[in-house]
């Protein structure tokens, strides 16, 4: 019987009041005592070691603070900028002026870093912080984290601590679910009906709830959020579908969740590495895990088989299986050939700058095999695109050593150019800016505007210009950016002040408002801030996405 099937019935209700399953479900807030939030610094727990200070937010206002987390994440952001987000608010730091027993603003921070897609970093945050149970917004994000990372029983315990609200919509779905997994379907079906009296809507909701009261395990997976996440999880369903539509917390909950079917796994890693929440360690151990590897030569016959090498085939998979049988079939085997067109076939795949870097940092080490191995390259542009891409300078320089003017698909004057503005950002090359500025200027509007966006970003890391570059450089006229000046001029003046944690703020600020993809000279001037403001990694990282699409990739 589906007990979900008369959830619309108030006779139950009639019997049972709200007030009545409320205290039965939890302890009265008048039982538990809690010491004031004023005291206690709840914003500089840290989450991760990220090598920035501890005076990261010296200067940061706490209005700003709020006004750029409030709903940071909640729309896909530049990968780039997301990574810039996850690393900064996961820094044990001093919290803004004023801001250190704000529990609200504690809240915001960590439940963007869940959204940015590290709900680990979130829940070593929540653990360090005093009273979360005081709160609502810390509660919430304390079992949201814990839902990504497969503790259902914690996500409960934490309902039925929280101090405030219990009676909350959200407090009610997540109170079903805990019914429901405890094995008591009555309950789950009060809790239902409450949260429905009281206005609750969620269509995708109730068909998991209603499925897992009735152990329905044809029921269709629905990955939006955490809950729905977790009930998805609890039946067993196959994820792989819901994936293409999941946020970035759950691509990265997924691919990390070892109990998952291999599929749903490498479909939410070959998603997850283009978002940034899935980094290129953690994809290659999925595609190609230890098992993969096979036997050493005493237990050949115990050795799995090897990898497919049929690559045209490999090359016509789609999504996380065709990516994930080129990446072993390259870490694996022994024919330099074959690793360079498993590679290659990789890097062609990609459809946007962002992905391109994406892959390329995930295909690193065996760029560098190839270098090593001094194996003749096909296209080699791309492959020292890709090491310059993926922050491996020195494979890219020792590629372009070998490369002549017009020897090679891309290696004309332009393409050359634009490759060594590439390997420059990341730290070597001699005057390339002036090669580049010189580009600029050659030909018609629509063969200027590559080198041009390449110039002002090779600026904004510092390459040195000679002053008749300068002269030339300062001639261009790129399209505006979308960024009020205004706010740019916000943002320049934090980098001046070396206040890191402002200058990342604004900088995510200028992110969330261009979700796809930076305007040139927004990404521009965002790079400049960055790297005055001490913030080089994260500058470089950013730069080199806008060079790779100077490309043209």
């Amino acid at each position: 019987m589906n007990l979900f099937a008369f959830t619309r019935t108030r006779q139950i209700l009639s019997s049972v009041s709200a007030a009545a399953l409320l205290s039965l479900a939890l302890p009265a807030a008048a039982q538990v005592q809690s010491q004031s939030l004023a005291a206690l610094d709840l914003w500089s727990p840290p989450g991760d070691d990220t090598g920035l200070g501890a005076d990261l937010w010296r200067g940061a206002s706490a209005d700003l603070a709020r006004n750029v987390l409030t709903d940071l994440g909640q729309k896909p952001l530049n990968p780039a900028l997301a990574e810039l987000g996850r690393r900064v608010l996961a820094t044990g730091a001093a919290a803004p002026e004023g801001a250190g027993a704000d529990a609200s603003l504690a809240a915001l921070r960590v439940r963007a870093l869940i959204a940015l897609g590290d709900p680990v970093a979130a829940t070593r945050i929540l653990d360090r912080t005093p009273q979360v149970e005081a709160d609502e917004g810390l509660s919430r994000a304390q079992a949201e984290a814990a839902l990504l990372l497969g503790r259902d029983e914690r996500a409960c315990e934490t309902g039925q601590r929280l101090q405030q609200n219990r009676d909350g919509i959200w407090w009610l779905k997540l109170r079903t679910f805990c019914h429901l997994i405890s094995g008591d379907p009555l309950s789950a079906q009060l809790t239902l009906d409450l949260w429905r009296q009281q206005g609750g809507k969620d269509a995708a909701f109730e068909k998991l709830a209603s499925a897992l009261a009735a152990a329905d395990v044809s029921a269709k997976a629905s990955l939006n959020d955490p809950l729905e996440y977790a009930l998805s999880r609890r039946l067993q369903l196959d994820l792989t579908p819901a994936l293409a539509s999941a946020p970035p917390a759950v691509l990265a909950a997924v691919a990390q969740d070892t109990s998952a079917a291999d599929a749903a796994r490498r479909e939410a890693v070959f998603r997850g590495l283009r978002a940034g929440v899935v980094s290129p360690i953690e994809a290659r151990a999925v595609y190609t895990p230890a098992a993969a590897v096979g036997a050493p030569a005493a237990t050949d016959a115990a050795a799995p088989p090897p990898p497919s090498s049929d690559l045209p085939a490999l090359a016509q998979t789609p999504g996380g299986e065709g990516e994930a049988a080129l990446a072993t079939l390259a870490a694996l085997t022994p024919d330099p050939a074959t690793r360079q067109s498993a590679v290659r076939i990789l890097l062609g795949r990609t459809k946007s700058a962002a992905e391109f870097q994406a892959v390329a940092r995930l295909v690193r080490p065996r760029i560098a095999e190839l270098v090593e191995a001094k194996v003749a390259l096909e296209d080699p542009v791309t492959f020292a695109s890709a090491a310059a891409a993926a922050g491996d300078a020195t494979t890219a320089t020792a590629i372009r050593s070998n490369i002549e003017q017009g020897a090679a698909p891309g290696a004309d004057p332009l393409g050359l150019a634009l490759l060594d503005a590439l390997i420059a950002a990341g730290g070597q090359g001699g005057p390339t800016l002036d090669r580049v500025v010189e580009r600029g200027g050659v030909g018609e509007a629509k063969d200027r505007a590559r080198p041009q966006s390449a110039a002002l970003l090779l600026a904004a890391v510092g390459a040195p210009m000679t002053p008749a570059a300068r002269t030339q450089f300062a001639a261009f006229d790129p399209p505006a950016g979308k960024t009020s000046p205004a706010r740019l001029a916000a943002l320049a003046d934090a980098a001046r002040a070396k206040l890191p944690g402002e200058t990342a703020l604004y900088a995510l600020s200028i992110a969330r408002q261009q979700p796809n993809a930076l305007s040139v000279p927004d990404r521009a001037a965002v790079v400049r801030a960055l790297a005055d403001a001490g913030l080089k990694e994260d500058a470089t990282r950013i730069a080199l996405e806008g060079l790779v699409a100077a490309q043209g990739r």
